[in-house]
């Protein structure tokens, strides 16, 4: 007979792992861990309330936002801001009283024609508003700009004079524009603040065809002073 040998058998060792010890917590730390807990509770509590509490979504609302951005989009970018919410009333400023004077069309600066300017001052409330109405008639078709000065900002400490421009086509009011003036500056002029209302039409090409011209009659007498006063300096240099 043959005898099998028995294969040896492995006994492996298994290792011991040690028992970590965890040592329990203080009541300090129970305390810091409740409270911890306890505020992310309340604060997923809070973010849920607040969004149940958010009312629904108005599209209605949305839309008009929508459109006075495109609106403001539209000015902005094609220079009708410019044109009616700084170039035009500070050409016209003064309207009311050079309108009396003979030569009074040697400084209106673009091709208008029929021009009635007057002042008048409303009160609302506290306020006192300058109210400057100035027709003119330009390519044959009647417009109106009317300004309101509403003096310096109630706001306290905002050194910000600010304003109103109608304008009008005819008998039609194509545009509202809120302005301001800023009396920090050295040299201030209004400018373009937001707009309230326009209505798009073949208007905008006559007004920006007024800027235009009001632009190169301003750079024309800018040039004129220059000029002129080169030459009475010319006439007193003697230079040997």
């Amino acid at each position: 007979m043959f005898w099998k040998k028995k294969k040896a058998q492995v006994v492996e060792k298994r290792q011991e792992t040690p028992v970590l010890k965890v040592e329990p917590k203080s009541k300090q730390e129970e305390l810091e861990d409740a409270a911890k807990k306890l505020a992310a509770s309340l604060r997923s509590y809070a973010d849920a309330s607040y969004a149940a509490h958010q009312p629904p979504p108005d599209q209605e609302l949305k839309a008009a936002h929508r459109k006075v951005e495109i609106a403001r989009k539209v000015v902005s970018e094609g220079r009708i801001a410019y044109a009616l919410g700084r170039c035009l009333p500070e050409h016209m400023a003064h309207w009311h009283a050079w309108s009396q004077r003979d030569d009074f069309m040697k400084w209106v600066g673009f091709d208008a024609s029929n021009i009635k300017s007057s002042r008048t001052q409303e009160e609302i409330g506290v306020r006192r508003i300058e109210v400057t109405t100035n027709h003119f008639t330009f390519k044959d078709r009647p417009y109106c700009l009317v300004f309101q000065d509403e003096g310096l900002s109630s706001a306290p400490g905002d050194p910000y004079y600010t304003g109103e421009v109608h304008f009008f086509a005819g008998d039609l009011c194509v545009a509202k524009f809120d302005v301001t003036k800023d009396l920090m500056k050295d040299y201030s002029e209004w400018h373009f603040s937001d707009v309230k209302g326009l209505k798009v039409g073949d208007w905008m090409q006559d007004v920006l065809d007024m800027a235009a011209q009001i632009d190169m009659h301003r750079q024309r007498s800018m040039n004129q002073f220059i000029d002129d006063r080169a030459r009475k300096a010319a006439d007193e240099i003697d230079l040997g």
